[in-house]
């Protein structure tokens, strides 16, 4: 099995089992469809509830996104700056301080 880089959780404690259930997760989860807990405890050998407790704290590391009406999860929008805007962001504030 392979593990998924963003099933690694910042503050959790990532043993194998939750590493390995959370990468089951990411593997059917999508940036544009919205996914219920049930639909995915269909598809992993866990419980919906067990699913439930990982989306919730894959949520509190911006990993996945919760419907505000409840309709489902998904992948939360990734808001990734281009390496030369974050250079010339970083040599701009040099230039301040000296």
């Amino acid at each position: 099995m392979v593990i998924h880089r963003l099933a690694y959780l910042l503050r959790l404690r990532n043993v194998q089992r939750g590493l390995a259930t959370r990468s089951m997760i990411i593997d059917l989860l999508d940036f544009r469809i919205w996914k219920t807990t049930t639909d995915i405890a269909k598809e992993v050998p866990v419980t919906a509830a067990t699913v439930a407790y990982h989306l919730r704290n894959m949520e509190k590391e911006d990993v996945v996104v919760h419907h505000p009406k409840g309709k489902g999860w998904k992948f939360t929008p990734v808001h990734q700056t281009e390496l030369s805007e974050f250079l010339r962001k970083r040599t701009s504030r040099r230039k301040k301080k000296g």
